[in-house]
């Protein structure tokens, strides 16, 4: 069964392909340049998309990692000695390249603890993690430890 829309058709009939009117055999140059434009901009607009996923990406990544990293250094602060807690720095090791921590610690007074003879007691201690990123970020956790309570005397 012929197709009727297709019985006139030059490539059928085996005649020669038709062009169009002398003015529309394709795309001018200013056309062609505006649509490459226009796909340009679209690229340099999603790459610049892009990019900020990127960081926010590490900057995420690195915010999990470090306060997984910084509860188990104060799980390991908690099981020091009171008199032991000072202010050190240190880094986690080949397992987490470019991680840092430092530690610092001051004796709370009786007004900044809000507790009448408790001098001596409390240590406000401040723990900083640091990556060593193309963009610095840290995480800093602070934190009071007390000493044991003696029995009577």
């Amino acid at each position: 069964m012929p197709i009727p829309h297709l019985q006139n058709c030059s490539a059928r009939l085996g005649l020669p392909l038709r062009r169009g009117a002398a003015g529309s055999a394709g795309f001018s140059f200013v056309e062609l340049l505006v649509a490459i434009s226009l796909i340009a901009l679209s690229c340099i607009l999603l790459f610049g998309v892009q990019a900020d996923n990127v960081d926010r990406a590490a900057e995420a990544r690195f915010h999990s990692q470090a306060a997984m990293l910084a509860q188990h250094k104060l799980t390991e602060l908690n099981l020091q000695d009171f008199a032991g807690l000072a202010d050190v720095s240190g880094d986690f090791g080949p397992a987490y390249p470019g991680m840092h921590w430092s530690l610092q610690v001051r004796v709370l007074s009786d007004e900044e603890s809000g507790l009448a003879g408790g001098s001596g007691r409390l240590k406000l201690a401040e723990l900083t993690l640091r990556g060593s990123a193309s963009k610095h970020y840290t995480y800093t956790v602070r934190t009071v430890f007390m000493r044991g309570i003696e029995g009577p005397p």
